[in-house]
Order: C-alpha cells, then sequence, then structure tokens
C-alpha cells in the first residue's frame, strides 16, 4: 500500500478514503523517471505491477487530454460514471483531479482495474503513475 507519508512526499495529503484536491501546477525535473516491474508478478488472470513510485516528476509530463483521459475512457469510464458502479466519476478532469490520490493508490497497487476487467499495459500504469507524480497537471 502506498503509505501517507509516500503520498506526502510527492505532494498528496491523504486522509483514508477522503478525496483530495491535487495542486493544478505542472512539474519539472531534471530527467525521466520510470518506477521498476516485476514481470514475474504477471499471471494470465492479473495485471503486471510496477515495483516503486517514480521517484521525481519525468521532464516530460504526460498530458491529461492525450495521455491520461484515453486510458481512463478506456479502462475505467465504464465503472466510473455517473451511471456506473463505482463510488465516483472519472469521466472529466475535475472527477479525477478530486480522486488523484485515490487514482495513485489504486495504480500502484494494481486493485484496478479489478482482477477479471481489461488491464492495463505497463506503460499505461507508468504512464498514470508519472502524471499523478506531478500533481496531475490539467495539460
Amino acid at each position: 500500500m502506498v503509505s501517507q507519508m509516500t503520498l506526502r512526499r510527492f505532494g498528496f495529503m491523504h486522509a483514508g478514503a477522503v478525496a483530495v484536491a491535487v495542486a493544478l501546477a505542472a512539474c519539472s525535473s531534471s530527467g525521466p523517471a520510470s518506477p521498476a516491474v516485476n514481470m514475474d508478478a504477471a499471471t494470465d488472470a492479473g495485471p503486471v505491477c510496477p515495483n516503486d513510485l517514480p521517484a521525481s516528476c519525468p521532464s516530460m509530463v504526460p498530458s491529461y487530454k492525450t495521455d491520461i483521459a484515453p486510458i481512463l475512457a478506456t479502462y475505467c469510464v465504464t465503472c466510473h460514471s455517473p451511471t456506473g458502479v463505482a463510488g465516483y466519476p472519472e469521466v472529466t478532469y475535475a472527477d479525477v483531479s478530486k480522486q488523484a490520490s485515490s487514482i495513485l493508490d489504486t495504480v500502484y497497487q494494481c486493485t484496478m482495474p479489478p482482477i477479471g476487467s481489461s488491464q492495463l499495459t505497463v506503460q499505461q500504469r507508468v504512464t498514470l503513475m508519472d502524471w499523478l507524480v506531478c500533481n496531475a497537471p490539467d495539460n
């Protein structure tokens, strides 16, 4: 599980299941950082999960519009919409930014999408985590 200390390290405040607003500022870094990935963890029934969070915001910050929104539309919005079965929507940037801390937890822990659903690729998980570590900018 992503600890509260880890989330604070990346500018996220976490209070249990309470959604927290995330700063909408782009970040900068001296170079890209990608999490390690345990390829041995992959099974036919489950996702391949990163072993750690990105060390810092990469110099090329993923774009919400071109990188993140399509991933969410493909893997999340079916359940995370006003008419879906999940507890909160992930349809708009405003929806997603309110849930950034929770989304980081579930992407990092590979608990979403649930097993049995179409899974994110390793690169899609890394892209989402990179964007979230960069304070989820509306870019």
